[in-house]
């Protein structure tokens, strides 16, 4: 089982209104996980519609828009930050038993434990007092 963070993308329209057309299609390309795409019709950035799904690495992206800025302290065009209240888990099977089958399992062991650990607190709490 693996996990990581959902992205949040922000795109700061304001501030992309001041760059080129190909700019914005730089911003664009220089993303690995291609989670931004540039509609030709509006001339916005807009976010790829599956890009939670793929955004894992954005550096490129932070380095190439802070090379664009006029001054360092202007607004980013795009922010990619981590929810502090979301995630993407995934569990990968051998088809012995489904992921629903081993995540119900692992929750159930990590619930066991966690009450053991409670059970031992009130057994510290008890010795203290």
């Amino acid at each position: 089982a693996t996990y990581r963070f959902w992205p949040i993308i922000t795109i700061n329209q304001d501030a992309c209104s001041q760059l080129t057309s190909e700019q914005k299609q730089e911003l664009v390309d220089v993303c690995p996980d291609r989670i931004l795409e540039y509609n030709e019709v509006t001339g916005n950035l807009v976010v790829a519609e599956d890009a939670w799904d793929m955004a894992t690495y954005t550096e490129d992206l932070r380095v190439t828009q802070n090379m664009m800025k006029k001054r360092p302290e202007d607004d980013d065009f795009v922010t990619v930050e981590h929810s502090t209240d979301k995630f993407i888990f995934s569990v990968e099977t051998t088809g012995s038993m489904d992921a629903e089958e081993i995540l119900m399992a692992s929750l159930r062991v990590l619930k066991d434990k966690l009450n053991y650990m409670a059970q031992e607190v009130e057994k510290l709490k008890d010795m203290s007092m």
